[in-house]
C-alpha cells in the first residue's frame, strides 16, 4: 500500500531543494535537523556533519538537477524519500556531475519536518570534495 505524503512534508522537501539550489544558508538552517549529516558510501564512506554541510553550501553550485524517479514513504512522524537524480554541479570548484541515488530521512518535530540524514550514492560521479 502506498502512503500519501502530507502537504507539510512536500513543502519541506521543496524548501530543502530550493535552499540547495539558491545556496540559501538561513533556509538551510531551518530545514536541517540539528543532527543532520550527509552520508556517502561510495566511492568511499564519508560523513559530512551539519556544520560542514552549511560551510560548503555557498560553494555547492547546481547547474542542472533533474529528479528521474522518486519514492516517498511516510508513516506518522517519519518519512523516507528515495530519489534517482541527474545533476550537473560544482562543489568547491570540483565537478560533481552525474547520476545519484539519494535517500533522505525526515523527522517531524514540533517545529515541522526536518531532514535528519541524506545518504547519497553517486552512480557516475567522482569523490565529493570537502568531506573527511
Amino acid at each position: 500500500m502506498m502512503l500519501q505524503m502530507d502537504d507539510e512534508l512536500a513543502r519541506a522537501m521543496a524548501e530543502f531543494q530550493r535552499c540547495i539550489e539558491d545556496r540559501d544558508l538561513s533556509a538551510a538552517e531551518r530545514v536541517l535537523d540539528d543532527d543532520y549529516a550527509l552520508v556517502l558510501v561510495a566511492p568511499a564512506r564519508a560523513v559530512m556533519p551539519r556544520h560542514r554541510w552549511l560551510e560548503v553550501l555557498e560553494d555547492y553550485v547546481i547547474h542542472e538537477y533533474v529528479v528521474e524517479e522518486q519514492v516517498v514513504d511516510q508513516d506518522g512522524d517519519g518519512a523516507a524519500v528515495a530519489h534517482r537524480v541527474r545533476m550537473k554541479a560544482t562543489v568547491l570548484g570540483v565537478d560533481r556531475s552525474g547520476i545519484f541515488v539519494i535517500s533522505d530521512v525526515w523527522r517531524r518535530s514540533p517545529g515541522g519536518w526536518r531532514i535528519w540524514r541524506r545518504h547519497s550514492t553517486p552512480l557516475s560521479a567522482g569523490t565529493l570534495p570537502g568531506v573527511n
